[in-house]
């Protein structure tokens, strides 16, 4: 079964969601690119531990990933923009059991999915955190909504090393400001791999892993929930 409840995606993400569609566009493939990579790892290690395992997808944008993810895999998706989440539930893929819009800077409530008792055998969220204020109380939703031992994977833009903050100062600030919106407040929420690793620690975490891609332009992070 499918549902889309419909919320407003807040201000300047009708600009922002175009976005979605460079991802696989050269240059943004090559920020992207190696973030897929690695979630293809993920998903393939979800995969052996539980071969028919659900999957919740937070921020799911345009699910380029699921081209590559494991047959036996389901997924629920999850977005603040009810477009992305009917681009998704458009595919028409059975791998595909429900999508649901929430709102932003809310930490996930398994009850807004209408399925309260329900766990995951995995989370992950690709470029969603920097996004997020509450940072801290939102991952500890998404620890809660895993099984024990469930996986998480994130992603996020490296504002540990200078190469990043210089192209949105530059470059990319000029061709948002062509798509109507501004980077400059884009992502109030900013992480180093260090950084990523001790909020996800503080946050219950275990068996942390955070490492930059080798751009260097963004950071991948794996952990699990408590046993």
């Amino acid at each position: 079964m499918t549902a889309v409840e419909r919320t407003d995606a807040g201000p300047g993400q009708g600009d922002y969601f175009a976005n979605h569609a460079r991802a696989r566009r050269f240059p943004w493939t090559l920020y992207h690119r190696p973030l897929e990579s690695d979630l293809a790892m993920f998903l393939r290690q979800v995969s052996a531990e539980h071969p028919t395992g659900e999957v919740l997808v937070v921020g799911c944008g345009l699910l380029h990933e699921l081209d590559a993810a494991p047959s036996g895999l389901r997924f629920h998706v999850v977005d603040i923009d009810a477009r992305a989440v009917e681009a998704v539930l458009a595919r028409r893929d059975p791998r595909i059991l429900a999508g649901t819009v929430v709102a932003p800077e809310q930490p996930l409530a398994l009850e807004a999915l209408g399925r309260p008792e329900h766990r995951f055998a995995a989370v992950y969220a690709k470029e969603v955190i920097e996004h997020v204020l509450s940072w801290p109380a939102w991952l500890t939703g998404l620890r809660r909504a895993l099984v024990p031992s469930g996986r998480l994977w994130l992603s996020t833009p490296n504002y540990g090393e200078p190469w990043l903050p210089a192209l949105e100062a530059t470059a990319l600030e000029l061709i948002a400001r062509r798509d109507g919106f501004s980077r400059r407040e884009l992502h109030p929420s900013r992480f180093s791999a260090r950084s990523l690793a001790r909020g996800l620690r503080a946050a219950g975490f275990e068996t942390v892993q955070a490492k930059v891609t080798p751009t260097r332009l963004a950071i991948t992070a794996w952990a699990r929930a408590p046993r």
